[in-house]
Order: structure tokens, then C-alpha cells, then sequence
């Protein structure tokens, strides 16, 4: 492609304009033929009124871009399809952090009024995948307000066909809407989507950054537009403004998913350092009615029983605070803050707490000291009225990116630092719609107001936001990201739908954060209710809650006499998996029924994989072992977690017997391909294996398995093998037994695990 011919009018005002610095260097052809042909999955028309893209299983898709803005009150667009092209460039090499791409950008513009827009298409070389970027140039001397950049649309200049429409999923990934049929879905996405048909072919959509803007992406009648929600941002007069850059990967679902999530990790910074975070929280175990004598009282069982709960973070939720924006310890914390965390680290376990830092009840003094720092609505004061049944006053919204805020909310969080708390949950983040500098978009206040708070903690206290629904918002400043709403043991099945769909971002942008488990379905001494759906749903909640690999909590009356009973159930998901899960059919089902993982292990490789039912009547689910990580032609044992015992061996597909709704089965696949003994299963953790066991080491005579502290203290390996097995010793654990189960399946009974020291046992190969 040669650059276009424009007028020497528009060739001054693009100079002017600084196109040069915004867009890529002018180059007369393609380099070489290579960069033809690593440029044909997607192209623009040879009018560039559109991008043309050619993509495995898509008839056609073409799209137009545009902007949209205001000037002196009015309205403003540009278009690739009716605004005139003012210049065009060849290709040239450009880096991203997906590898290198060729790129073209394409220049339109209004040269009498001063305005245009810069199109940039990136093709990548090395996979499926195309990335769109748009810069809005306000030449003129008027300050302009840019409300979207509008940079991937087939409803304007463009098209999509696809074969069998009906049969593509829609699967939103930033928030918990339900997947739907491509041909009906007629609603508006957070930010990104996978568009699949039931075979794999299709494409995932959504932001790269770097971060300018939250996006929306809008799938009505059959049509796709992705755009850069700007907010009306000032883009003063002389000044360009950058859109949020869109990706479209044709790639599989998973590998689509991992490219797109990588990309954004890439660009917004993402904190993936700290270790897996596992504990105890005082939501649900008595709501805001906590209080001081409680509180030690869990600590001291936490204390007191390391086997049981090992060393981890004790969490002060809602309740503790004097009000809402005065986080001190109120009347039922006499001790105060500082002390009651210096006791708990004294104990080993490192103490948490809960802020809304946002929040402010209307009664505190920064609310009347500081108008000009609330949010206003037509009545005069924001107030979110009751944002939960405990805070009856409810509360105003503070102006994130006001100077007094700004103060006020660092002194929140280094005051938490000063106190020794090394844990610090940060809930109800709504920011609001009024912000101080209006050259920032939402996504950018919302950043710099959690840069602000990660620079109040410190880089060692660990931060979790508690969010519902992942954002970008939060990625390179939080430790930990809630994903999904408050574990409520009456409504575990809606928790799941976002838990399962959004595990691609744990170990990514962040540790995900699954809210916390139970360790029964209904416990008297329990201030929150009980599992309705009964035992079933709460063991799927349990398996889940420890499968995602994020973080582990508990919140249960410990010291109560009936959960003593069931302390096993906390120390069989802590910490929680070293090897986090994936959802099997993501973007290919509306339905979530397989989730788990594959693992490599130097003694050997196997999956594990949870059987989710969420249909209303009784359902076996089938596992294709190729798509399960499973070598399709060796024979693989079948543990079944809870019955601790092989149900079955299965070579190339399993089917489960039928669960009942929302019950799932947890089952360990491990291929008999070695003459040597094999362990095939756990009851010791429900990653059966791959987070309690560190090593196993084998000899003609002798096998060795060396533990981590995670799981029970009490419990079983099996293992396959053709020759007997002998309790040989064993190292801060006890063999309490090696029985023989038939069928070459021996059961190692194991007791008195002490944690904090090395484990290990050992058994004579007969």
C-alpha cells in the first residue's frame, strides 16, 4: 500500500498535528514478501473505509472505526467510512508484548475544522491475532470533550458473517451475564467476550492496554462494536488523545484467553510475587456483630492447633470500626487496633483487616469539613443508602481524586500499616462519576487511587479488592482480586458462575480471591444461615473455593463445639491448590461442568478434575481425556476424593454416574503407564496430590515421599502397585497402616503430620 494523496492543506495540518509521533513511520511497501504475507489476516479495504480481516472459520468480518466527541457543546463524529482520508501508511515491524507484528495506520480527519483521528492495525506474526488502536487529534483552537473512540464496528462500514450463527456463544469475561447465542444477544459487554462456535473456531475481543479507558462492547443484531468509553475527557486545543487498544485473537478459546490476559498483565504491571494466602475471616462468622473477646478466642484456637490451621491471616471484616470513615477499633475493640494485631503476630499469624475507605457515614466530620470532596447528586449529597442491611445510616461517596480525599484515604491505609496489619481488604469501590481533573477517564482515576493506596501499605502488606467483578482497574497495585459476589451459603451456585468463568485471570493480573468456604452446610453455631441446596452444593463450594489456587479463608465460629467436629474440612484446603484450575469449556458451553487441571510431575504426570452439576435433574458428565491433559491411549485410575478409594480405570473418555443437581464428583486421573508403584490417589488435600506432596522418590526397594505442610493431618495415599508395600519409617508423620485393597492397590493410612517440620515416610517395595 502506497500513502494517499491529500492536499497540501491536510498535509500542513497533519504535520502540524504531530501525526508522525502518534502513529507509525511512513514506508512505501511491504519490506519483504514475508510481511505480505504475515499481513493478510487482516488488511484495510483499498479505499481504507474499512479493515478487512481473514480468519480460520469466519466468512467475513470487516469493521469500520470513528470517534466520537463534542465541541462548544456539540456533537462531533469521525468515520473511516464517511470522513475523507487525509493520509495512509505501508507497513513496517513493530514489538509488542505478545511478540513482534507488521502495522499500517490510516489517518482521517475534518481539515477545515482542525479535527482527525489516527488508525493504527497491528497484525501479529507469530499467532492468530490482530491489535486496533485509536488517537484523537484536536488540532483547532477549541478544547474538545472525547466520549468514545469507537474502534472496532461492523454495524458502521462494516460486516460480519458467520456460518451457522446460531450456534456461536457469546461468553462475556468481565462480568457475571450468562453466555449467550450470538444471533440473540442484544445487551452491551464489560469490556471483552469470546465469540466461538461449538467446534473452537472464532475469536476472543477485548482491551490491551496500555490503560486509557474502560471499553464497552456492544453485540445488538447481529453486529459487534468495541469502543473505548472516554468519559468525556478534555482534550484541549492542540492536544491528541489515545483510545484504549482492542485485540481480536482467533486463536482456541484457551489460548486466546492466555494470550489476552499475558497482554494486559504485560501492559498494566501486574504484582505476582506473594504466596498463596490462607486463613480465617470474621464475615460470616458473626457478621458486624464481632467484638474483641470473640476475636482472641479464634486466635487462640488458631494458636493452639498449628496442625489444624498451620499459620496464616486472621481478618477483621465490618464491625470492628467506630463508624464508617473512622476505622479505629470501637467500643468492642477496647484494646485497640495496634494491639489486638501485635498479639495476633505474636501468635504467628498475621493480621488483617477490612476498610470501604470510599465510605463515609454522614455523621463523620470530613464529610461536613469537606463539601467539595463528597459526591453530589441533584439533591446535594451522594448518599449510597444502605450499601448492606448493617450500615442503617448508610453513607456518602467520597470524591476519589480530591486533594482532601487524597489525605484522608492515604492516612486510612498507612495508619494500617503503622498498626502492624499486614493484610488489608478493600470493599465497596464504586468511585463514582465525579472526579477533580477532567483530563482523566474513570479507568485512570480509578488506578491512580489504588497506586495511591499500594503506596500507602507498602510493597509488603499484602492487598486484596474486594471487587464482584474482576476489573483492570486494580491490576499492578493489589495483591489478591475478589471474583465473584459474597459467598453466601444460600446462593454458592450464582458464586460459581463467576468464580469458574473468570479463574483465567488468577496467577495473571492477580491471585483470585473466591470468597470464603465452609466446613460444613450448616453449622448451629453459625450466624449466616446453611447450604439449602445441602451436602452436595457445599462440597462443589469447598472443592471450587480450593481448586482456584487463589486465596483459602474460612470465616466459621471455630471455637464453637459442633465445628470443632468438622476442623478436617479446613485443613484439607489449606493452603489452596498449587496447581490452579481452569474451566474445560470456557467460551464453547453456557455451562460450567469441568473444572480442574493437568499436571506435570517429575515421578508423574496426572489431572484432576472436578464434575460440576448445574442442570436441574440428575447428569453424568463425559471427560475427553486429549482435551483433560490425558494421554488418550493408557489406561488411567480413578479416585474419587470423598469415597477415598479408585472407583474405576478408563482409557481415552470417562463418564461420571449421575450427579445430582449442583453435587460434584472430585476425581483424580493418573495414568498406569510405569512398572514401579504409582500413587494414584489423596485424601489429604482436595488437589489430591499436587499441592501435599513435594516429592516421591523410588528405588527397586525403596519408595519415598516427602510432604509439604499443606493438608490434613490424618489421611491416606494409594498408590498402584504390582509388588506389596511396607511401612519403612517415616519422618515427623506416622504409617498407622499399609493395606491392601486388591487389584494391585495398596492404602497408605498416615497420622500425626507436624506441621512446620519436614515430612516425609517411607515404604519397602516387596
Amino acid at each position: 500500500m502506497k500513502p494517499t494523496n491529500c492536499s497540501r492543506y491536510a498535509k500542513t495540518f497533519l504535520k502540524a498535528a504531530a501525526i508522525g509521533a502518534l502513529s507509525l513511520a511512513v514506508s512505501s511497501a511491504f519490506a519483504d514478501e514475508d510481511d505480505a504475507k504475515s499481513s493478510r489476516l487482516a488488511r484495510f479495504s483499498p479505499d481504507h473505509k474499512s479493515i478487512l480481516v481473514e480468519a480460520p472459520g469466519i466468512d467475513e468480518l470487516v469493521f469500520g472505526t470513528g470517534v466520537i466527541f463534542k465541541v462548544d457543546g456539540a456533537r462531533e463524529t469521525l468515520s473511516s467510512d464517511r470522513s475523507p482520508l487525509l493520509s495512509s501508511t505501508g507497513w513496517t515491524t513493530v514489538e509488542t508484548p505478545m511478540g513482534q507484528a507488521q502495522a499500517t495506520s490510516a489517518t482521517y480527519g475534518d481539515v477545515e475544522k482542525k479535527f482527525s483521528y489516527t488508525i493504527t492495525l497491528k497484525v501479529l506474526r507469530d499467532i492468530q491475532a490482530i491489535a486496533v488502536e485509536g488517537v484523537f487529534h484536536n488540532q483547532s483552537d477549541r478544547d474538545a470533550k472525547l466520549y468514545r473512540v469507537e474502534t472496532i464496528n461492523t454495524m458502521a462500514g462494516g460486516r460480519i458473517q458467520l456460518d451457522s450463527p446460531g450456534k456461536w456463544l457469546v461468553t462475556p469475561l468481565m462480568e457475571s451475564a450468562p453466555a449467550e447465542p450470538f444471533t440473540t444477544m442484544n445487551r452491551t459487554c464489560r469490556e471483552a467476550a469470546m465469540v466461538y462456535d461449538p467446534k473452537g473456531a472464532g475469536f476472543l475481543i477485548g482491551p490491551t492496554g496500555p490503560p486509557e479507558a474502560f471499553t464497552d462492547l456492544d453485540i445488538k443484531d447481529g453486529g459487534i462494536k468495541s469502543s473505548s468509553n472516554m468519559d468525556g475527557v478534555l482534550v484541549k486545543a492542540g492536544q491528541s488523545r489515545r483510545g484504549e487498544p482492542m485485540m481480536i485473537c482467533f486463536e482456541s478459546p484457551e489460548t486466546a484467553s492466555k494470550i489476552w490476559t499475558r497482554w494486559v498483565a504485560a501492559t498494566h504491571g501486574a504484582r505476582l510475587h506473594r504466596e498463596r494466602v490462607y486463613g480465617w475471616c470474621s464475615w460470616y462468622s458473626r457478621t458486624t456483630n464481632i467484638d474483641e473477646t470473640h476475636t482472641r478466642d479464634v486466635l487462640g484456637v488458631l494458636a493452639n492447633n498449628p496442625n489444624v490451621f498451620g499459620k496464616g491471616v486472621l481478618q477483621l471484616d465490618d464491625g470492628y470500626q467506630v463508624m464508617d470513615g473512622d476505622w479505629r477499633g470501637g467500643k468492642k475493640f477496647p484494646s485497640g487496633l495496634a494491639k489486638l494485631a501485635e498479639d495476633i503476630r505474636a501468635k504467628g499469624w498475621v493480621p488483617g483487616v477490612w476498610f470501604a475507605p470510599l465510605m463515609m457515614n454522614p455523621n463523620h466530620p470530613f464529610r461536613n469539613a469537606n463539601p467539595a470532596a463528597m459526591q453530589k447528586n441533584d439533591q446535594g449529597m451522594e448518599t449510597f443508602a444502605n450499601p448492606n442491611p448493617f450500615h442503617p445510616d448508610g453513607s456518602n461517596w467520597i470524591v476519589p481524586d480530591h486533594p482532601e480525599s487524597q489525605k484522608f484515604l492515604h492516612n486510612i491505609i498507612s495508619d494500617a500499616r503503622k498498626n502492624g496489619y499486614g493484610y488489608i481488604k478493600i470493599d465497596f469501590n464504586g468511585i463514582g462519576s465525579q472526579f477533580t481533573d477532567p483530563t482523566k477517564t474513570s479507568l485512570q482515576i480509578f488506578r491512580e487511587l489504588y497506586a495511591l493506596y499500594r503506596e500507602a501499605a507498602g510493597e509488603e502488606i499484602y492487598i486484596l479488592s474486594c471487587l464482584g467483578q474482576p476489573t483492570r482497574g486494580v491490576i499492578g497495585y493489589v495483591d489478591a482480586a475478589r471474583v465473584g459476589p459474597d459467598a453466601h451459603p444460600g446462593h454458592f451456585d450464582k458464586c460459581l458462575k463467576s468464580v469458574l468463568r473468570f479463574q483465567i485471570y488468577d496467577k495473571v493480573w492477580w491471585a483470585n480471591d473466591p470468597d470464603c468456604s465452609y466446613l460444613a452446610p450448616k453449622l448451629e453455631s453459625r450466624k449466616v444461615g446453611y447450604t439449602h441446596q445441602g451436602e452436595g452444593m457445599w462440597k462443589t463450594w469447598h472443592n471450587i473455593v480450593t481448586l482456584v489456587g487463589g486465596t483459602a479463608m474460612n470465616s466459621e465460629p471455630l471455637d464453637a463445639e459442633d465445628c470443632k467436629a468438622v476442623w478436617r474440612n479446613a485443613e484439607i484446603m489449606r493452603p489452596s491448590s498449587a496447581e490452579p484450575g481452569r474451566l474445560l469449556t470456557l467460551g464453547l458451553s453456557p455451562e460450567n461442568t469441568i473444572f480442574g487441571f493437568a499436571a506435570a510431575r517429575p515421578y508423574g504426570d496426572f489431572a484432576v478434575w472436578n464434575f460440576y452439576n448445574s442442570a436441574k435433574d440428575p447428569k453424568s458428565i463425559t471427560l475427553d481425556f486429549t482435551a483433560g491433559g490425558l494421554p488418550p491411549d493408557i489406561e488411567c485410575a480413578v479416585f474419587d476424593f470423598w469415597q477415598n478409594k479408585v472407583i474405576a480405570r478408563a482409557k481415552d473418555t470417562f463418564t461420571t454416574a449421575a450427579l445430582d443437581n449442583e453435587s460434584s464428583a472430585l476425581l483424580r486421573f493418573t495414568p498406569l503407564n510405569s512398572t514401579g508403584p504409582v500413587l494414584v490417589g489423596s485424601n489429604l488435600h482436595l488437589s489430591l496430590g499436587a499441592t501435599e506432596i513435594q516429592d516421591i522418590r523410588t528405588t527397586p526397594k525403596l519408595l519415598e515421599v516427602v510432604l509439604t505442610d499443606a493438608g490434613a493431618q490424618s489421611g491416606s495415599l494409594t498408590f498402584h502397585s504390582s509388588k506389596p508395600l511396607e511401612a519403612a519409617g517415616s519422618e515427623n508423620c506416622e504409617i498407622k497402616d499399609v493395606e491392601s485393597l486388591g487389584g494391585n492397590l495398596w492404602r497408605v493410612d498416615i497420622q500425626g503430620r507436624q506441621s512446620a517440620k519436614p515430612q516425609s515416610l517411607r515404604l519397602t517395595i516387596k
